[in-house]
């Protein structure tokens, strides 16, 4: 396999599906050029959608055409990593976002423990107390 043109050897999946950088299965297409006309390539599935396409391309004879290196892997590759970034990003300030919800949840928390805590000495207090007036009714009665 060469390594021209957006083409890469690691274009084909572990069962031989050929994959473009999105590691999805690419289509195939036939070429409208004078040249090429009618040749059947493999190109990304999203090659319709600018800021999506890859630039992955293939040709499916798997020949190599002189002068025909580009530097379209190059700038898939630039495509990738700022896609990369880019969710990286977003799922840092999602994650950011969820750190601060906890954060919040666990303030209610440890309020709520000082609550029960306070509640729990109160009701040790009432039984100290109230056993005190039993004893000291039992003994008045004896």
């Amino acid at each position: 396999m060469s390594h021209r043109g957006g083409s890469s050897s690691r274009s084909e999946n572990s069962i031989g599906v050929v994959c473009c950088y999105h590691n999805l299965p690419a289509v195939t297409n036939r070429a409208g050029t004078e040249s090429n006309s009618g040749r059947r390539f493999y190109g990304c599935k999203f090659w319709m959608v600018p800021k999506k396409n890859c630039n992955f391309f293939r040709w499916v004879d798997g020949a190599v055409d002189e002068g025909d290196a580009s530097n379209s892997g190059i700038d898939s590759t630039i495509l990738n990593l700022q896609e990369n970034l880019r969710l990286a990003e977003a799922k840092a300030e999602r994650r950011k976002k969820e750190r601060k919800i906890v954060v919040q949840e666990l303030r209610k928390v440890n309020n709520d423990v000082r609550v029960i805590r306070h509640m729990f000495a109160v009701v040790i207090f009432l039984n100290v107390a109230l056993l005190a007036v039993v004893l000291a009714n039992r003994s008045s009665m004896i």
